[in-house]
């Protein structure tokens, strides 16, 4: 199996939530809406957390 980067993962962590906000923009319903927003914003936390580790893995390696 491949190996896959932080910064891929981070990419697409972050088109899945672009993606489930333009879904609940399309006009889901009101159940479906409140679902898609709780998704996107758990997803982008994921993919926060992520671009915080790369950013300090970046500052360790500079300080070496």
């Amino acid at each position: 199996m491949a190996e896959v980067s932080d910064i891929a993962v981070y990419q697409k962590l972050t088109a899945i939530a672009d993606e489930l906000d333009q879904m609940a923009a399309d006009g889901a319903s009101l159940v479906g809406d409140a679902a898609l927003t709780t998704a996107a914003r758990t997803v982008r936390g994921m993919a926060s957390a992520v671009y915080q580790h790369i950013m300090n893995v970046a500052d360790e390696s500079l300080d070496s």
